[in-house]
């Protein structure tokens, strides 16, 4: 019986992987067999050193090009995804991008939500990248590991998503936080990609950069939690609708609400700007902010 309660507890605690994990974390559960680690990065650089363990994807094999706009594949492409990486509900999943642009950064929160939306729920992201791990001095490796593929059936939470019909109806009903730079937002700089400038009709502006330092590392917690709750006014049981430009920037915003602060309703508008602002009928407002009062 002692033996039964043992694995028991041990079964709940490798499903407890926090959101944020750092080098010496990792360094120190490197072996762990329920873990996979996951580098996003192009081919040669992936190649030419990734962590012990680590698989690769790239952000290409999570999200398609619809024309106007980009979105996530669809649910059997992304279960092959999850399927290949040899991930299932009971691994613990720790994402890392090779940090060489802005982009590459929000890639790897991307596939956290991508994660979160199809049902995998233990996944963390490495702080700071593939450049905190190799700035520590931890060793690179190069051998390229062979897992088996897991047997996982994905079923996508809806509650995790918006559309932009979910957008339009929920205007002034729920607060909606606009992920890209405040000059975006208000629609002083055009976007290229973007007819309209200005953003989404009664949307907060929070660019999803304010929550991390220069080196890409998250910044307090607590601090962020505080300007959440008390400055935006956001409780963590009510619904929060982010969106950006096309995906990427506002699934950092999805990463630190959802996954490291624990807000519970948290709706990615994956189409973003690129689908709302190349319309005409959808409602915009230019060259002010705006704050959520309901």
């Amino acid at each position: 019986m002692k033996i039964f309660f043992l694995s028991l507890l041990c079964s709940v605690a490798s499903l407890a992987i926090e959101p944020l994990i750092n080098t010496s974390w990792l360094q120190q559960n490197i072996d762990n067999k329920n873990l996979r680690i996951v580098e996003i990065s192009d081919k040669t650089s992936y190649e030419s050193g990734h962590i012990k363990h680590a698989l690769h994807t790239t952000i290409d094999q999570w999200r398609a090009d619809n024309g106007t706009f980009i979105t996530i594949r669809n649910e059997k492409e992304i279960q092959e995804a999850i399927q290949n990486l040899g991930i299932d509900a009971s691994t613990e999943v720790v994402l890392y991008a090779d940090i060489q642009t802005p982009k590459d950064f929000l890639k790897a929160s991307y596939i956290f939500w991508a994660l979160n939306y199809h049902g995998i729920e233990n996944v963390a992201l490495l702080d700071g990248g593939k450049q905190a791990w190799v700035k520590e001095g931890a060793p690179l490796d190069k051998s390229l590991p062979q897992i088996a593929a897991s047997s996982y059936q994905a079923k996508t939470n809806p509650a995790l998503f918006a559309d932009r019909v979910y957008v339009e109806k929920h205007i002034g009903k729920l607060p909606m936080l606009d992920a890209r730079p405040g000059d975006k937002y208000l629609g002083i700089t055009p976007t290229a990609t973007v007819a309209r400038d200005g953003h989404i009709k009664g949307a907060m502006s929070y660019p999803w950069n304010y929550s991390v330092e220069d080196d890409y590392r998250l910044k307090d917690p607590k601090k962020l939690e505080t300007l959440f709750t008390e400055g935006y006014r956001l409780p963590k049981e009510k619904e929060v609708l982010v969106y950006c430009t096309g995906g990427l920037e506002t699934s950092f915003n999805y990463y630190v609400l959802s996954g490291l602060l624990g807000y519970k309703q948290v709706r990615l508008y994956d189409a973003s700007m690129k689908e709302w602002g190349n319309r005409e009928d959808t409602p915009m407002v230019q060259y002010s902010y705006e704050v959520f009062n309901k």
